[in-house]
């Protein structure tokens, strides 16, 4: 029972800690192309920008997944 809700602790940190990551990366990464980038992706829905973000987001999860294991 314990191992269990240590386990379910354990996940929730990780996750956490991967949505500041992912979070604090956007930012850097949205400073980094332009100073409009949020409102590029929320008011002219620039699917192209929106994929970019997407694939930063899937690529750093998949590094972390990594670095966790």
């Amino acid at each position: 029972m314990w191992k269990m809700l240590n386990n379910v602790i354990e996940m929730f940190v990780y996750s956490a800690i991967y949505i500041v990551i992912a979070l604090v990366s956007i930012k850097i990464f949205g400073a980094a192309l332009t100073s409009e980038f949020e409102k590029k992706i929320s008011d002219d829905s620039n699917l192209s920008l929106s994929v970019i973000c997407a694939g930063l987001l899937i690529g750093l999860s998949l590094l972390l997944a990594s670095v966790i294991r």
